[in-house]
């Protein structure tokens, strides 16, 4: 049986923010982990199966393609950081399983990595309406 209850007892989780940047490395590590550079381009005929509109236009398939477009613009931002700092993303995402860098904190290193990935992803056309 319902019970009317009223509005201010309700408690509702409010909506926060995903942050612009793990979302752009979690789709970048599910890229690396799926397909990579390994996409000969095949792809499901909307058409033809699928959760499709009946025009070939299916949603799921339209926003896995926007997220690997943006994992692919993060691969490219992150291929053009310096190499200590590739090394860093790519051991804090655990896709790397040694720390190279001996003489170099790799906290702290993360961290500035970071920092420089930020500004190239909001510079970037493909990445920048997240942030």
């Amino acid at each position: 049986m319902l019970q009317r209850v009223k509005k201010q007892d309700v408690k509702a989780d409010t909506w926060v923010r995903p942050d612009p940047l793990d979302y752009c490395l979690a789709a970048w590590k599910d890229w690396m982990a799926t397909t990579g550079q390994r996409n000969l381009g095949a792809r499901i005929m909307g058409g033809l199966v699928g959760e499709t509109d009946g025009h070939g236009h299916d949603l799921h398939e339209a926003q896995h393609s926007h997220d690997m477009q943006i994992a692919a613009a993060t691969d490219a931002m992150i291929d053009s950081l310096d190499r200590i700092h590739v090394w860093a993303i790519y051991a804090s995402c655990r896709i790397a399983t040694a720390w190279r860098f001996p003489n170099a904190d790799l906290v702290v290193t993360a961290a500035a990595a970071r920092e420089e990935l930020v500004l190239k992803l909001k510079k970037n056309e493909c990445t920048r309406n997240l942030f």
